[in-house]
């Protein structure tokens, strides 16, 4: 058994809103100081992200690597809408945006 496309956008949707409430400023650091290709944490505390929501818990729990795939997901999908939000008026290039590849670490 594995987690269903309803199941994903809850997580997702869980997840987006941990990261703009906790981690806006940290994502937005990351990316101005990544001058190179990299691979970045962000350090996400498993109890203030299952406290919005036991279900994500209760889901990673079950499914940790799946449920590390979608953080990751929504991670970069957040960071990019960041990225082109801090400066709206610049054009960027695909490379230009794509340099950096943050992931999810759940601490206790």
């Amino acid at each position: 058994m594995s987690i269903n496309s309803e199941q994903e956008a809850l997580i997702g949707r869980v997840f987006e809103a941990y990261l703009t409430e906790h981690h806006h400023g940290d994502i937005l650091q990351l990316i101005e100081d990544t001058n190179e290709e990299s691979h970045q944490p962000v350090v996400v505390n498993a109890m203030t992200l299952f406290e919005a929501s036991m279900e994500v818990g209760d889901y990673f729990n079950a499914y940790p690597n799946d449920v590390l795939v979608i953080f990751d997901k929504v991670l970069h999908r957040t960071a990019m809408e960041l990225s082109q939000n801090a400066s709206p008026g610049a054009q960027t290039t695909k490379e230009q945006r794509m340099r950096y590849t943050l992931h999810a670490r759940i601490t206790g």
